[in-house]
């Protein structure tokens, strides 16, 4: 294994993927939701990314607000020149690509960067040494705007803690074997499958082996060794990561995923009573995760808290003008930590999706329809907080042609049919949205089809999405269920591409996707 990467996998190239919680019209609806006042984004903004990657979010990003200043920064060349080259090819002058570790982004001497809006690290904070992540704060200290925010992601504690071991045993056995991370993995893992057998790995610790074994089966090897694989492989409680974030006069301001910020979902009432006599908001934060067993935070940090009254953020809220992303379920349910379910009014729910099936809305649109239920009390931060948090619906905006014209030209290159092959899914910039939408596979299929005008056929997409599969040694996925019997498959999978052409191509129209 190469030496330059102080302990990170860098024989291989991390697995690509975009991350909508990255986007800064996500973060700033985040902190708004949160009560916290989020920065002016409409004039535009300046962006930062750490760790990039190959570059998926940045370059979508970018091509859906060609308007913005994009950064993206990765020690690893590879990534860095993959990503260089996409952005050639899409004709996108808006983004700096930078090879720089993270430690060499505040050395003296360098070329320095300008200040940012926005600062977002995907997969970084729990997978680097205490060093690098002293350099990232005070990178951070130096190039936020006031006002500004940050994403981090982590392996969050408590529910990582018995993955700690496991992880070490994985991270020894693949050391044994010398080679590419992918495949010392891969040998890691079937070692360690028969030292559990052999109650060598104690029953404790099974739970979690079983977990990995789950990946290995649904997800890429070079996944799973840039996550098990690196030296400084850590997962953080909430309350150590604000704690360095402090440093950078940084405050936690929300989760991206908007439903972990209602209390009520996330605690019971003895729970929240609790809860609430603790002064200490991070602690808090932290201690809601021994109770909703988080294994995963995705958290936005603001420098220079400010609070925002009810009303004002009611406010704002209203004016967030929301379109459907997919066709939403007859009954919404959200699942609670303690195994039960909470079903928002019905009757008030299937009004608002009725109107957004038909045009995109504000939320003050929305709480205003005639003939809503009475007494329904949804607020704008209950019916965002749904939508968006569910992944039925996001922000909109009316798209401007040369933001359409970017996406348009880096979609064109992001469609590599060996790639989505490989990988399983595709994403596809939207400048109504700011962001991307990404899909799998065989919505894919369907996407292109309907994008060249042409009508597609739900059994012939069937026949190649089964074909695929058979081809990869998987099979069919409908509803989230694996079809093993190949004729059931084709009944099924032709079904689902029938109801997809009626429900989703309708919206991929709406939100001028096709």
């Amino acid at each position: 294994m190469a030496q330059w990467g102080e302990g990170y996998v860098t024989d291989i190239e991390y697995s690509d993927g975009f991350y909508l919680a990255q986007s800064p019209h996500h973060l700033a609806l985040s902190a708004t939701l949160n009560g916290f006042e989020p920065p002016g984004l409409e004039g535009g903004f300046a962006y930062c990314e750490l760790g990039c990657g190959r570059g998926r979010t940045s370059l979508i990003l970018a091509a859906a607000n060609p308007d913005c200043e994009f950064h993206a920064v990765d020690f690893h060349p590879g990534h860095i020149a993959h990503a260089q080259d996409r952005s050639r090819a899409a004709e996108l002058h808006n983004i700096h690509w930078h090879e720089r570790s993270f430690d060499d982004l505040t050395r003296p001497g360098r070329t320095s960067l300008p200040m940012f809006d926005v600062i977002t690290m995907h997969g970084v904070w729990s997978w680097i040494a205490p060093d690098l992540q002293k350099a990232i704060v005070e990178f951070l200290a130096r190039h936020l705007k006031p006002g500004g925010l940050v994403y981090v992601s982590y392996n969050a504690m408590p529910a990582w803690a018995l993955m700690v071991p496991l992880q070490r045993i994985v991270k020894e056995l693949a050391a044994l074997w010398p080679g590419r991370s992918d495949q010392a993995i891969d040998k890691a893992l079937v070692m360690a499958g028969r030292l559990a057998d052999a109650k060598v790995i104690p029953p404790a610790l099974h739970e979690g082996l079983k977990r990995v074994m789950e990946e290995r089966q649904h997800r890429l090897l070079s996944y799973l060794a840039h996550e098990y694989l690196n030296e400084h492989w850590t997962p953080a409680f909430h309350l150590d990561v604000a704690r360095a974030f402090a440093d950078a006069k940084l405050s936690f301001a929300a989760s991206t995923e908007l439903l972990r910020n209602f209390s009520n979902l996330a605690l019971n009432k003895e729970q929240r009573e609790i809860l609430s006599e603790i002064p200490h908001s991070e602690l808090r934060e932290t201690l809601k995760d021994f109770c909703a067993d988080h294994w995963f935070h995705q958290d936005v940090f603001v420098r220079g808290a400010r609070r925002m009254s009810a009303a004002r953020r009611d406010t704002l809220l209203g004016a967030v003008c929301l379109t459907l992303i997919q066709p939403a379920p007859e009954t919404i349910e959200i699942a609670k930590p303690d195994q039960t379910k909470w079903r928002p009014d019905p009757a008030a729910y299937g009004m608002f999706i009725k109107a957004l099936e038909q045009r995109p809305h504000t939320v003050a649109e929305l709480l205003a329809l005639p003939r809503l239920p009475g007494g329904h009390g949804v607020k704008p931060a209950e019916l965002v907080g749904v939508l968006i948090g569910t992944g039925l619906a996001v922000p909109f905006r009316t798209s401007e042609p040369r933001a359409q014209l970017s996406c348009e030209r880096l979609n064109r290159l992001m469609g590599d049919e060996e790639e989505v092959a490989r990988s399983g899914f595709a994403t596809v910039a939207v400048s109504s949205i700011g962001a991307g939408v990404t899909m799998s596979a065989g919505d894919f299929d369907l996407f292109k089809l309907v994008k060249l005008g042409m009508a597609p056929d739900p059994e012939e997409l069937s026949s190649r999405y089964v074909q695929r599969c058979k081809e990869n040694g998987s099979h069919p996925i409908v509803d989230g269920k694996p079809l093993e019997d190949e004729t059931a498959a084709r009944v099924a999978v032709t079904r689902d591409y029938a109801t997809k052409i009626e429900r989703l191509v309708p919206i991929w129209r709406m939100t001028g996707m096709i």
